[in-house]
């Protein structure tokens, strides 16, 4: 097992228990651009300091411990990716977003796959920035219950049939890594990674499975996770068959090897050839083609599979299975 030095998570994605204010540091060397997302990230209630650099960031880091960091990825000394690089060696507890201009999905992938939490293009950043601020650290909670009993547990499964409440998303997700970190499964960054694949896997098996709602008729990410908002075209869904008697099927099972989720929906699936196939299923081979999926589902596949280490989809396409492994790599 690998042993933490930091907090271990224990509880995730509860949004009501989340604090409105955060302590972000921004890393961006445009001037405009950080007085930008600075007035976004105050309109939040964050509390934002902001150093031009990867350098500088590195030596806040060394002085002070923000909730989170938000970095560009072009910037002088030491870029984004580099950045991310070095907080997951020596600052793995405290989570990472990359902002990214257009056109830079390839190297998005590369810094979550070298350890950011999330990325937000610059072209969406008004509405996509604080969501995923709070989806990262939505997952970061603590709570010492059974955490003793729990340290001691060597193999833990769980069966849910889940009907279409996105209020059971939080709570399913929160339980699942409560149970995984107690176990010292994995360091708390990765507990946090894990954990935003899986409710993303969650919420499309809901949404584009079971009630088949087109993505421009679907409450955001964080409306369905965080909120538990079932808008219009739910409740429609809701209320008619087939949508309203289908379940999402979710198998989990928890040892000191690896953490495997599996994930089916009664919907009819979609198209699996406009995505990489198992054993090609990673986040570079998923930036570089899957040109049939609309660039919301892509970003979605792009932070799911570079969250865990093996990630595919039945023939069907409406189940995904997610295996993290655990233990010294």
């Amino acid at each position: 097992m690998v042993p933490s030095p930091e907090p271990r998570l224990s509880c995730l994605l509860n949004t009501k228990e989340v604090d409105a204010m955060a302590k972000i540091l921004l890393v961006e060397d445009s001037a405009t651009q950080a007085v930008e997302m600075t007035m976004l990230l105050q309109a939040a209630d964050h509390e934002v300091v902001h150093v031009a650099n990867g350098q500088l960031g590195l030596s806040h880091l060394k002085d002070q411990a923000p909730d989170l960091v938000i970095t560009d990825l072009e910037m002088p000394e030491i870029n984004g990716l580099q950045l991310v690089e070095s907080m997951r060696a020596n600052f793995s507890h405290i989570p990472s977003i990359l902002v990214t201009s257009h056109g830079s999905e390839e190297l998005a992938a590369e810094a979550l796959r070298r350890g950011a939490a999330g990325y937000v293009p610059k072209t969406r950043m008004s509405d996509l920035l604080n969501d995923t601020i709070v989806d990262v650290l939505g997952v970061i909670r603590s709570d010492a219950s059974y955490a003793k009993l729990i340290s001691t547990l060597k193999k833990n499964v769980f069966v849910f049939d889940l009907p279409s409440d996105p209020e059971l998303i939080s709570p399913l997700v929160g339980l699942l890594m409560q149970v995984s970190a107690g176990m010292e499964l994995l360091p708390s960054i990765e507990m946090v990674r894990l954990g935003v694949a899986v409710e993303h896997s969650l919420t499309n098996a809901m949404l584009h499975g079971n009630l088949e709602i087109p993505r421009d008729k679907q409450p955001s990410h964080g409306q369905l996770a965080r909120e538990g908002v079932i808008n219009d075209a739910m409740k429609e869904r809701l209320s008619q068959e087939p949508y309203k008697s289908r379940v999402t099927h979710v198998e989990a099972t928890a040892s000191e090897h690896a953490i495997r989720i599996v994930i089916t929906d009664q919907g009819p699936g979609f198209d699996t050839s406009n995505v990489p196939q198992a054993g090609e299923l990673d986040a570079s081979s998923l930036a570089a083609s899957a040109d049939g999926v609309s660039q919301g589902d892509k970003q979605g596949l792009l932070l799911i599979a570079s969250f865990v280490d093996q990630m595919w989809f039945n023939d069907q396409g409406n189940q995904i299975t997610l295996v993290k492994r655990c233990g010294a790599e």
